[in-house]
């Protein structure tokens, strides 16, 4: 049986196995790393271009402001992704996924720190 790219395997229970092709998800900057002790079996990383537009939706989806302070961004660059479950504090368990990144300011990154608020 051929699956299609975005077909689950019946016996993986994934998008990427069975010889299926990973230049999709190469071409989109995000690299898919299977982990089977991770809720979701796998993690994700994000290419520096990927993680740019990933932050510029995440500020569209919290309607310009920062999910720390509630302060709206007044420049472009005053916004930063910021890991919600920080990587320090999960090494490999936590990732790059979509749930894991907000929209901060600069300063309230720093402030956060590794730190969960």
């Amino acid at each position: 049986m051929k699956l299609t790219k975005n077909e689950l395997c019946p016996i993986h229970r994934s998008r990427f196995c069975c010889g299926r092709s990973h230049r999709c998800s190469a071409l989109t900057g995000v690299r898919r790393i299977e982990d089977p002790h991770h809720p979701r079996g796998y993690r994700e990383y994000r290419s520096p271009a990927a993680m740019r537009r990933l932050l510029k939706q995440k500020i569209r989806e919290q309607n310009s402001r920062c999910a720390i302070c509630g302060r709206q961004f007044l420049r472009c660059e005053d916004a930063v992704p910021d890991h919600i479950a920080p990587k320090g504090m999960g090494g490999g368990r936590h990732d790059d996924h979509p749930d894991n990144i907000q929209a901060v300011h600069r300063g309230c990154n720093f402030r956060k720190g590794s730190k969960r608020l």
